[in-house]
């Protein structure tokens, strides 16, 4: 019934976009378009790693399409980590945010929006919607040491390049498939930037795709087409990050997921 009524949620978004937000439908029909993909594109009785598990709707939809698949969660926000726990008995849950560090952080959680919480203090901290806990922070190569792992998901608002950068093991030795947000915050900061996320992907072999590219014959985005993408009205908020030498057998997995034939 979950799963039945994301679907239908998903077709009344895109409709009301192309009715009322003509600018926001390529933006939504990406992001809709990367779950199908990131749900769907584990190998069989390979692992896949949720970091930023919230409310496990993602983690569903991996354990439907393929039972084989092991999953491994993460989710900082102890409320969340309890029910992932009732709901998911069979998987592997770490409570802790990941980064490059391992000991203790502040973790602000949006009261209102709690998918919007993050490691980063957000502008509006002050104005009651924030609350901050400290929560323990590992590095996702001690978390997690299959040499398996076939498929990373990333959602933490913001602290995207940590978690990676805490991940060289396993991006270095399993090669996975990476789907991560990057939406259009300000970038000022030049350590953890786009441009930064760009480079550390690139330099450990990596190419950035666009959701709707991932079926399809293409090199990847420049780092100048990465950061353009965020501008309004941005092409998508996900993005998939392919190992190079395993861009044909990316594509070819993905074009099954949609029924693509022929191109």
């Amino acid at each position: 019934m979950g799963r039945a009524a994301l679907s239908l949620r998903d077709k009344f978004e895109i409709l009301h976009a192309a009715l009322f937000d003509s600018d926001g439908v390529g933006t939504l029909a990406n992001d809709q378009l990367a779950m199908k993909l990131v749900t769907a594109i584990c190998q069989p009785g390979k692992v896949f790693i949720d970091v930023g598990a919230h409310i496990g709707s993602v983690i569903s939809q991996v354990a439907h399409h393929d039972p084989s698949i092991r999953i491994v969660a993460i989710e900082a926000i102890p409320e969340k980590i309890a029910a992932l726990r009732r709901k998911f008995p069979a998987i592997e849950l770490h409570d802790c945010a990941v980064g490059e560090s391992t000991g203790e952080v502040s973790f602000f959680i949006n009261v209102k929006q709690s998918g919007y919480s993050s490691l980063k203090r957000p502008e509006d901290a002050n104005k009651g919607i924030i609350s901050e806990i400290r929560v323990p922070i590992r590095r996702l190569d001690t978390l997690v040491t299959s040499s398996d792992v076939d498929v990373i998901k990333i959602d933490v608002e913001g602290a995207e390049l940590g978690a990676l950068r805490g991940s060289e093991n396993i991006l270095n030795n399993c090669r996975p498939v990476i789907m991560f947000e990057s939406g259009p915050q300000p970038d000022d900061d030049v350590d953890n930037g786009k441009s930064a996320l760009f480079q550390f992907l690139t330099l450990n072999g990596y190419a950035i795709f666009v959701p709707n590219r991932v079926a399809h014959n293409d090199a990847g985005l420049s780092e100048n087409g990465f950061i353009e993408s965020h501008l309004y009205p941005r092409r998508t908020t996900n993005y998939f990050a392919i190992p190079k030498e395993r861009r044909v057998e990316v594509r070819d997995r993905a074009r099954s997921i949609l029924n693509i034939h022929s191109v």
